[in-house]
């Protein structure tokens, strides 16, 4: 059984853990030290921010990965996500589905109109998986990234709480509690 707790400060060896394996950091935008004190400096500003959120995947309550809403616009009511399956025997089996409850949450509970999401484009699976979702493509920043000595083109996709609801019958048995 899935579920989303919120993010706490017992969970940042874990998460630090998970943030600086290379599998996980190879298609994200930053790459940071495995250095507890500025993992408790990041969580001390994201605790006090408003405009994010973040919570711990658990699958049958052991910890697997992390997942989030950042730049939270309630005048606009969209929102930009990101996630990360830190323990790779899950991965697998919850790469794809973790996002599911993610987006249930974001336009049942929220009520939010837009999710943003922006992939590496070398990043091919997360993509497919992306517009599986319902996301679409909105464009490509050309060379935004610069990272292991070269530059990343990132792909710009959304998806919309009316595309969303077409799928509805596929995907709304995708709920759980978002503490």
């Amino acid at each position: 059984m899935i579920n989303f707790i919120r993010l706490k400060e017992e969970h940042l060896e874990i998460v630090l853990k998970w943030r600086t394996q290379a599998e996980v950091t190879r298609y994200m935008s930053t790459d940071i030290e495995n250095n507890i004190v500025k993992q408790k400096e990041w969580f001390k500003q994201i605790s006090i921010d408003k405009m994010s959120k973040y919570w711990i995947i658990t699958n049958d309550k052991v910890l697997v990965g992390l997942i989030g809403l950042v730049d939270i616009n309630l005048i606009h009511l969209n929102t930009i996500w990101s996630y990360y399956i830190g323990e790779k025997d899950y991965r697998r089996e919850l790469g794809a589905i973790a996002p599911l409850y993610l987006y249930n949450y974001v336009f049942n509970n929220m009520k939010l109109n837009k999710i943003f999401a922006n992939c590496f484009v070398e990043n091919v699976n997360m993509i497919k998986i992306l517009r599986l979702h319902g996301f679409r493509d909105v464009g490509v920043h050309k060379q935004h990234y610069y990272k292991n000595n070269r530059f990343h083109d990132v792909l710009m996709m959304e998806l919309l709480a009316d595309d969303w609801k077409i799928k509805k019958d596929i995907f709304e048995r995708f709920l759980a509690p978002f503490e």
